[in-house]
């Protein structure tokens, strides 16, 4: 799954980088066509000054001035005419009117020449056009590129999801054919020793092998049809009145503890706790807490079962001092058919669907759970009742 996730991580980013690439070229390229826009514009501009010029001097040979009191001499284009200054003007402005005209004295020569200035207010506009298209242009770009990302996280989430998924499925498979197997195998050699076993020595310790590898794989079964049910929104809960400390001794009863595990169990219950819990479904809370404590805490560590009276409602805890849980895996081991480690080699038995049930049946008695460490060492599994009303 490591080497997997690594190659999906790899992938995702070459595309992230590439598609973001390609969207700073695209935006580049468009703000480059832009300038270039805005360059021809103001070269059109200047091209437009020119025919002005050509358009006044061939309108002055064309109308042929005569002198008049409102005739000036005026230089244009090096050539000196005699001009109707207003009638220019107003000649000029039909097709040139984002120039401004104007005329400069030159009192050397006792005339005045033609000048033209391009208009403050079309400079103001094509550049306001530009900028305003660059703008767009990487508004465009950036939110293309943030749409990329979320495209392309989403992904990552989403495959990743299912590449977890698979893994855990794949880990699930693996745990429950050996699971059922080891049960099997056991009980059927049980069965064999029975068969051979002609004076009957041995006859009471096979029996009592062999029911104890069904019920195992009776609780098995059972833990994946609850799964099925909770997967398919398929749980009709019948809840029953119980006196918590003789229904958590009842099911530690029925696990058939070896001696060993019963030397290192305490319960801590008040007698007077009256609950109302569905009784099969919590019985597997128990009994999966219980097994995972004993599990994962070999030695004489003890393994104990507590409940703190709150005014409100209650906690039931289950504490072992064995390996721990790290904190990255305290979240994870509540998912359905997570493990920690590899299904290959790991050497802990599990289908990982305890956790999960835990997980599950708490929410359908309206409790949460959580995980401490205990310390120096080992783990606190808090079921909380809160808002919970004790009988």
């Amino acid at each position: 799954m490591r080497k997997s996730r690594i190659r999906l991580t790899v992938t995702i980013f070459v595309v992230i980088v590439y598609m973001i690439s390609a969207l700073s070229w695209w935006a580049f390229a468009l703000i480059r066509f832009q300038e270039t826009q805005f360059k021809n514009q103001i070269e059109t501009i200047q091209t437009k000054e020119k025919l002005a010029i050509q358009k006044i001097e061939n309108w002055v040979l064309r109308e042929k001035q005569q002198d008049n009191s409102k005739s000036v001499d005026i230089k244009i284009d090096n050539r000196t005419y005699k001009v109707d200054t207003a009638a220019l003007k107003a000649e000029l402005n039909h097709g040139f009117e984002e120039f401004y005209v104007f005329f400069v004295t030159l009192k050397q020569h006792n005339m005045s020449e033609l000048c033209l200035k391009v208009k403050t207010e079309v400079i103001l506009r094509l550049e306001s056009t530009l900028i305003k298209k660059k703008r767009a242009w990487i508004g465009e770009g950036l939110t293309l590129g943030f749409i990329t990302v979320v495209i392309c996280i989403a992904m990552f989430v989403y495959l990743d999801k299912i590449i977890s998924l698979n893994t855990q499925q794949n880990n699930f498979l693996l745990a429950v054919t050996h699971e059922l197997k080891t049960p099997i195998s056991a009980t059927r050699l049980a069965l064999q020793t029975i068969e051979k076993d002609k004076a009957q020595k041995f006859l009471p310790k096979m029996i009592e092998m062999a029911n104890s590898n069904i019920l195992r794989l009776s609780q098995m079964v059972d833990q994946i049809l609850m799964a099925t049910r909770f997967e398919s929104k398929f749980n009709d809960p019948v809840f029953s009145d119980l006196e918590l400390f003789e229904f958590v001794k009842r099911t530690l009863v029925t696990m058939e503890l070896p001696q060993s595990y019963k030397d290192r169990l305490e319960v801590n219950i008040s007698e007077d706790i009256q609950v109302s819990f569905d009784e099969l479904m919590f019985a597997t809370v128990i009994r999966n807490l219980v097994t995972n404590a004993f599990k994962y805490s070999e030695g004489p560590g003890k393994v104990k079962i507590k409940v703190d009276q709150l005014k409100n409602g209650f906690i039931l805890m289950v504490s072992d001092e064995g390996i721990g849980i790290n904190d990255s895996e305290k979240k994870k081991v509540f998912e359905k058919f997570y493990r920690v480690g590899d299904e290959k080699t790991r050497t802990k038995p599990g289908s990982g669907l305890g956790l999960y049930l835990v997980k599950k049946i708490t929410e359908i008695h309206g409790g949460t759970v959580s995980i401490e460490d205990n310390e120096p060492n080992g783990t606190i599994f808090k079921l909380s009742f809160l808002n919970y009303k004790l009988n």
